[in-house]
């Protein structure tokens, strides 16, 4: 009988391992700058206490419908959303913006019951799918303070001094407000119709050409060449606002010059979203090119997403932009609490028992700062200097066995050993 040919099985290729890459257009928050982020999160608390403007958070995912073309956004914005379809067959999409999630939980939850106005501060990411040019991100991360259930002009101005104050406790300085208005359901409609006659008759580029008879107010944003030398002609809405507006504008100037903020007004200055009605308004600092907070009335978008008319007004500082300034010069951060004392162990069983030690001195707000995972005390030590703490406390295997610790000034490399019952109560004594 002849031999069974063998058959050869072929192997799988092995999958390359996993690029350790972070998706374009994101990026990471690193410890290095954690202290910058931090003291971000810090200054907004301390801000929105003052303010009486109550934490709120969104979720991530909303259903995609919230950020439609039917709220005065552009089909091309809808098409950037991250949608996906959840397994209970929603459309939903990733958080694109945080005025139209405010609103929504505000009607789901009845929170008009909880205050009226609704004062709210909120952080956290969105997300578009952009251009990646120019350094431009995909996930921005921001914070928003909003008042919704009231349309009086008091509200836009705190809204505006929230951002303001916020900057400047972050030592931004020269601060400037832009700011204009986009008038009403009564009076816009006239004036879109007198801009698009005007650039009608105009040599516009092809962007432009395709926003005109829809988003005409967005040919006020374009940078081009052939666009930007037509705006000094073209008519302005502060010329065509009905009686309503106009006093809600004038109020809200008075109220900018009364609280001594620098501004410039300017009727060429647009928001993209036109559900925004009334005050919008942009801040800048220095000679930095981009605003740092923008935002402005949305009194029709919660009629537009849901048939109830409910007043809002909103600002958004870009914290990604903040940060950026921040590092570029350099900007000294607010005095950040040092680790009081560095605990060094040396062997198992000092190791083991050091992790009850280091919690009973942090339950007693003592700071502190190890580095176990180095095996030996010169390892230990030199990690040490580093910390700058004013004491160390030493706990070997001696020590473990007899319920002591040493306690040791850096400075003048004095040491004492005491009994473990006595720690806080002597640790806390050399710290005064």
């Amino acid at each position: 009988m002849a031999p069974k040919a063998t058959v050869k099985k072929k192997q799988k290729k092995a999958k390359p391992p996993l690029e350790a890459a972070s998706v374009k257009g994101v990026a990471d928050i690193l410890p290095k700058d954690g202290d910058w982020w931090r003291d971000i999160n810090d200054t907004g608390r301390h801000l929105s206490s003052l303010y009486d403007f109550h934490f709120m958070e969104t979720p991530l995912l909303e259903h995609a419908e919230l950020f439609t073309p039917s709220v005065g956004d552009s089909p091309a914005n809808f098409r950037k959303l991250y949608r996906l379809t959840t397994e209970e067959g929603e459309e939903a999409a990733l958080r694109a913006d945080l005025s139209a999630p405010i609103l929504r939980s505000y009607i789901e939850h009845h929170l008009g019951y909880y205050a009226s106005p609704l004062k709210v501060y909120h952080f956290g990411s969105v997300a578009r799918q952009e251009k990646l040019d120019n350094g431009k991100r995909c996930e921005v991360h921001q914070w928003g303070f909003d008042v919704v259930g009231d349309n009086d002009a008091v509200y836009d101005m705190q809204v505006i001094l929230a951002a303001m104050e916020f900057l400047k406790l972050l030592k931004f300085q020269n601060l400037r407000l832009k700011i204009n208005t986009m008038g009403c359901k009564v009076c816009r409609p006239n004036y879109r119709e007198k801009l698009k006659a005007y650039y009608r008759k105009q040599a516009v580029c092809e962007d432009c050409k395709e926003n005109l008879e829809q988003f005409p107010l967005r040919l006020f944003n374009c940078e081009k060449e052939t666009c930007v030398p037509l705006k000094k002609d073209a008519p302005i809405i502060l010329d065509h606002l009905c009686q309503a507006c106009n006093n809600h504008f004038k109020s809200v100037l008075e109220l900018v010059e009364d609280n001594g903020v620098l501004y410039e007004p300017n009727p060429y200055f647009v928001r993209e979203k036109e559900y925004y009605n009334r005050s919008i308004f942009e801040i800048y600092s220095g000679e930095y090119p981009h605003a740092l907070a923008g935002g402005g009335r949305y009194d029709y978008l919660s009629e537009m997403l849901f048939g109830r008319a409910i007043p809002g007004v909103g600002i958004a500082l870009g914290l990604d932009r903040i940060v950026e300034q921040l590092k570029v010069h350099n900007v000294p951060l607010h005095h950040r609490e040092k680790p009081r004392v560095f605990f060094i162990a040396v062997g198992e069983r000092a190791k083991k028992l050091s992790v009850r030690l280091m919690n009973q001195l942090r339950m007693s707000n003592i700071g502190v700062v190890e580095a176990l995972g180095k095996k030996t005390l010169k390892a230990q030590m030199k990690f040490g200097e580093k910390v700058d703490a004013p004491l160390a406390l030493l706990f070997g295997q001696k020590e473990a066995f007899e319920n002591s610790i040493i306690i040791r000034d850096m400075k003048s490399g004095a040491q004492e050993t005491v009994m473990l019952d006595k720690l806080v109560e002597e640790t806390k004594k050399r710290l005064k």
